[in-house]
């Protein structure tokens, strides 16, 4: 399952261990995206454009935005959940390979006082899913 952790941390499966793309945001992922974020593309995403198999069609919420990339997560079925109950925006980090999921004003606290930031590690190939417990989540 994905939790939601201050914009110090990340968005991730509590099954995985692994920092590789697509999978966990370690901690040095996260502060970069936060303190060198580069250009951040406003993007509609809902639970509905996460296949099952991790793929993940972006797009933008302007049309001067242009092309963006199909993207892959490793917990497919968690990243759904996450954004089931997200009414934030959510944003394209191009530079680190992120989605940042915006909750209320984006400072403060998580989604229990309504705002708050979180990250998606995602990858540009595809890889093994990890939902589930799986074993191959467990290993680098």
């Amino acid at each position: 399952m994905l939790r939601h952790l201050t914009q110090n941390d990340s968005v991730r499966s509590e099954d995985c261990v692994r920092y590789a793309a697509g999978h966990r945001v370690h901690w040095i992922h996260a502060k970069k995206c936060r303190q060198e974020p580069g250009q951040a593309v406003e993007i509609l995403l809902t639970s509905g454009d996460v296949r099952d198999d991790g793929w993940v069609e972006l797009r933008p919420a302007f049309d001067y935005a242009g092309d963006l990339p199909a993207v892959w997560t490793h917990a497919p079925g968690a990243l759904r959940e996450t954004l089931a109950d997200h009414r934030g925006r959510v944003y394209w980090l191009a530079r680190w390979h992120a989605l940042k999921l915006v909750y209320g004003d984006g400072e403060g606290a998580g989604p229990g006082g309504g705002r708050g930031v979180g990250l998606v590690n995602v990858a540009l190939q595809g890889g093994d899913l990890c939902e589930g417990g799986s074993a191959r989540c467990g290993t680098s």
